[in-house]
């Protein structure tokens, strides 16, 4: 707030036509050409009629959207995160923001569960970097740190781990 951003959490039904299309050509921009290699569970669609039960996320600088979070109902009353972007000039810790700002909201929709993301191999990353881990842990968690480099599996095991989930 005080570098200038607003968050608002809102269904997308509650979004407008012109919102919907910001949001939609802002996160193709922002992806750019380059293909994502994570696990993904994504919806793949954004603003359709058949999904406003959605929750987004929005940041805005200036009247400029900076960041947009979109999650997906899971059961009776859970929130998944399907979608995840924001401008890379914009400021580091703006997704840790609006995740919190999603948790603070999440009463007001119902939701009582929240998920972040897939956080493949969790338990052999940790298990691998405890103190007198034994050399198959080691190795196993070497691996998967060295596969990291292309396909995002710890940096999505450390980004969850902030916000000490019930895993």
């Amino acid at each position: 707030e005080r570098a200038g951003y607003a968050i608002r959490v809102r269904r997308v039904s509650d979004l407008t036509e012109t919102e919907v299309a910001t949001i939609t050509s802002q996160a193709a921009a922002w992806r750019g050409a380059e293909v994502e290699r994570v696990f993904s569970m994504a919806l793949g669609r954004f603003g359709e009629a058949a999904d406003g039960d959605c929750v987004v996320v929005t940041c805005d600088r200036d009247e400029q959207l900076a960041a947009v979070l979109h999650f997906v109902p899971w059961g009776a009353d859970g929130l998944s995160l399907e979608l995840m972007r924001r401008d890379r000039s914009a400021d580091a810790g703006l997704n840790e923001a609006m995740i919190v700002a999603a948790i603070a909201a999440a009463p007001q929709f119902g939701v009582r569960r929240l998920s972040l993301n897939f956080a493949a191999f969790r338990s052999a990353l940790e298990q691998g970097a405890r103190l007198g881990a034994g050399p198959i842990s080691r190795m196993w968690r070497g691996a998967l740190v060295w596969a990291s480099r292309w396909y995002q599996i710890e940096s999505l095991y450390k980004f969850n781990a902030k916000f000490a989930p019930a895993w």
